[in-house]
């Protein structure tokens, strides 16, 4: 059985996590711990708690939102910063690190089914249907930090992030999830082989 720690953006992915990906993690040996960064994201101090977390742990994995990154340039974008974040980790600890940031945000998990959102939200799904007809892919959902994901959602319902993110990516389930978000899945895949 592997031992691995996914370092989380704040409490919404640790809900998740501990919720939904550690006991789905575990069917395939996979042990999981959630370390919470309480916000305030930037490669630094990512990469200063990971070589930490790398002594203990066999593997360390990150689940944070592209735009909770502070300080990152206009022409940042996923793969560089979880370039930026795996140089930054010791040669000898390189090997442990799976950096994953979600574009754009952790809510775009939520647009994985469209009638279940609109149903935990206590929203119409008309606006839903609105967003998703938008894109093509929902990891793209974004224009501006103004229309990024969560933005959108509080804009037409009351959301408790920490609440209704949770519940509802548990009420749609990871293999639907896993067919409307392409990063997530490759992510969730690489960190199921480390089980074998």
């Amino acid at each position: 059985m592997s031992r691995i720690i996914i370092s989380v953006e704040g409490k919404s992915e640790k809900n998740f996590v501990d919720k939904v990906l550690t006991p789905h993690l575990l069917s395939f040996g996979v042990y999981v711990e959630v370390q919470d960064m309480k916000g305030n994201i930037s490669v630094d101090r990512v990469v200063e708690k990971l070589n930490k977390l790398a002594h203990s742990y066999d593997y360390v994995t990150t689940l944070y939102d592209f735009y909770g990154f502070k300080r990152k340039s206009e022409d940042e974008n996923k793969q560089s910063l979880e370039d930026k974040i795996k140089q930054g980790i010791r040669l000898d600890k390189q090997h442990k690190i799976i950096p994953y940031i979600q574009m754009y945000e952790f809510e775009t998990l939520l647009f994985s089914n469209a009638s279940i959102m609109a149903t935990e939200l206590s929203t119409n799904q008309n606006w839903i249907d609105d967003v998703l007809s938008e894109f093509s892919n929902i990891e793209d959902i974004n224009n501006s930090k103004k229309t990024a994901p969560s933005k959108r959602i509080i804009k037409n319902c009351v959301y408790i992030k920490t609440t209704h993110a949770p519940n509802i990516l548990k009420q749609i389930g990871l293999k639907e999830i896993r067919q409307k978000c392409a990063g997530f899945n490759n992510w969730l895949t690489q960190l199921e082989s480390l089980g074998e």
